[in-house]
């Protein structure tokens, strides 16, 4: 069934809001939060850096039964993929059902300011791939036939005799960020769902890589998800609303998920310098009326996506979430949230 999320970004507000934000969230019908794990965020002016597995631990515990996912975290370098399982793992233990895992090849801005050289695309790609593979065979020791230790020889990540000896209580649902067609095909074939930043209309490609990959793999297209983020700036003032929307213009800058552009001053001023105003509300929908949402969230439905998950980048945040719930909620037959991940569990 089609769901609507809510969506956290650790960039541009603190934690202490952002818990009041997925509060509010949840009281007002949400059910799902997708929530961004970066190191440097993508603006360098009034931005944050806050460690997105701490804060899901925390905003889990202020809520009841607010589903989690990460979106996404990247086990390229910073993040090895045993530590991820195990701390994945235990989120679960004490939050049964309400984590999932979103991963990707991720950025530069992320890796190269921790003293990693930043790789080329289809290296990063395997090093995904790989980190599925451990991951879940760490997940899944039960049905291993060496007492749960768990051995890996890939191209770039060695595992010795590795246990979780605190495995998670429930499935969790891993999902991958794609956007080119292999990336794509390898979602397809190791993830539980596709996550993509794309509009409905430049998905319709990827979608249909996705699903004819996974049908020759024999998987049911029913039991993946297709997950969507949508960007919206709402104010009754247009010009606040604009203005709260220009923290996100260095994500619209040319190939800038394969640059190796890390410090987020530099970003900035090349955004400043190359992204114009009109690219900015072309892929963030600014808007007076919360109604306008209405058919955006509907194009992305009609495009094939399960799921669309809320990147509200309002001046007033709180007022968004109540004004959402309100207006545009009850115009879809959907569900606030994905139900299959307390589903699987």
């Amino acid at each position: 069934m089609a769901s609507i999320g809510y969506w956290v970004a650790h960039e541009q507000h603190s934690m202490y809001e952002l818990l009041k934000f997925v509060v509010e969230a949840e009281k007002c019908g949400f059910t799902t939060t997708m929530t961004s794990d970066h190191f440097h965020p993508w603006w360098h002016d009034n931005a944050y850096g806050n460690f997105t597995w701490i804060w899901i631990a925390a905003a889990a515990e202020r809520t009841k039964r607010m589903q989690f996912v990460t979106g996404v975290t990247a086990p390229v370098y910073r993040y090895h993929p045993a530590i991820i399982a195990q701390a994945f793992a235990s989120l679960d233990v004490l939050y049964p059902g309400r984590i999932g895992l979103g991963l990707g090849s991720g950025e530069a801005m992320n890796e190269s300011p921790l003293g990693f050289d930043w790789p080329r695309p289809m290296a990063r790609l395997t090093r995904t791939k790989e980190s599925i593979q451990i991951i879940k065979q760490l997940w899944n020791q039960r049905e291993s036939d060496d007492g749960g230790f768990v051995n890996f020889n890939g191209e770039y990540f060695l595992i010795r005799n590795a246990k979780l000896y605190t495995l998670p209580s429930s499935h969790i649902p891993i999902y991958m960020a794609a956007t080119g067609q292999q990336a794509t095909k390898v979602a397809a074939r190791y993830s539980d769902g596709l996550i993509s930043y794309l509009g409905p209309v430049e998905a319709g490609k990827v979608l249909s890589v996705f699903d004819s990959r996974a049908e020759k793999d024999g998987r049911d297209l029913n039991s993946l998800e297709k997950i969507a983020e949508y960007k919206v700036s709402f104010s009754e003032d247009y010009e606040e609303a604009f203005r709260s929307a220009t923290f996100w213009r260095a994500t619209l800058i040319k190939n800038v998920f394969d640059s190796d552009i890390s410090d987020p001053r530099k970003l900035q001023r090349k955004a400043e310098k190359e992204v114009p105003d009109e690219k900015l509300k072309q892929a963030i929908q600014i808007t007076t009326s919360i109604e306008d949402c209405i058919k955006s969230i509907e194009d992305y439905f009609k495009a094939g996506f399960t799921r669309v998950h809320i990147h509200s980048t309002s001046p007033d945040e709180i007022k968004f979430i109540q004004m959402f719930s309100k207006k545009v909620m009850p115009h879809f037959n959907v569900q606030t949230g994905s139900g299959k991940m307390a589903a699987s569990a």
